[in-house]
């Protein structure tokens, strides 16, 4: 409990709870400005990275005494490296979107002429245009891989929890059949 009477355990949601969430849908973040602190962490911890041109990134709590705790700093190290990390969490400066694409934490960089929402809401238009269980499993399978120390762990993990529900399911019966039959597929929607 601090001075002002508030406690801050780290077992609460916080940041939109995305640091410890289990659902099954992609997130997608579209930064658009600046985006700093509590906002970077929320961006760390999301599927997929749209920014504009123009976007300013910045872990800057170490200035003011603070970590970054709710669940940035092993996402980062394990998307951006050890030193890269490092360099953000100890000077605190800012970095831009083409940066941390080069990095690996930014998907795609918008041209500054262009919508970075509307961007975002395109590659979700496109995810959804694909087979709903592929999704989730696809996801899982990627989050898992990126979570775990194992390789084989996650694997293993995907092999026997999910992916056998995948190929019970009518999507996957669905995308074979459509193959075969040289058509666009008609999914249904996930029973996983």
């Amino acid at each position: 409990m601090n001075k002002a009477g508030v406690v801050n355990s780290m077992e609460a949601p916080g940041l939109a709870g995305l640091p410890r969430r289990s659902g099954k849908k992609p997130i997608i973040a579209a930064v658009n400005g600046i985006c700093m602190g509590g906002g970077f962490e929320m961006v760390a911890n999301c599927d997929m990275v749209l920014a504009s041109a123009s976007a300013i990134f910045a872990l800057p709590e170490v200035k003011r005494g603070i970590v970054p705790v709710a669940g940035c700093l092993p996402r980062l190290t394990r998307t951006i490296g050890l030193q890269r990390t490092m360099d953000l969490v100890l000077t605190g400066r800012n970095v831009t979107a083409q940066t941390l694409f080069e990095w690996g934490l930014v998907s795609r960089v918008i041209d500054l002429n262009d919508d970075v929402v509307h961007a975002a809401v395109q590659v979700a238009e496109e995810m959804c245009r694909n087979s709903p269980d592929a999704l989730i499993v696809g996801r899982q399978a990627i989050r898992l891989s990126w979570e775990t120390n194992s390789v084989e762990e996650a694997v293993s993990a995907v092999a026997a929890e999910s992916y056998p529900s995948l190929v019970a399911g009518s999507n996957f019966a669905e995308g074979i059949q459509a193959f075969v039959e040289k058509r666009s597929p008609v999914w249904v929607n996930s029973k996983l």
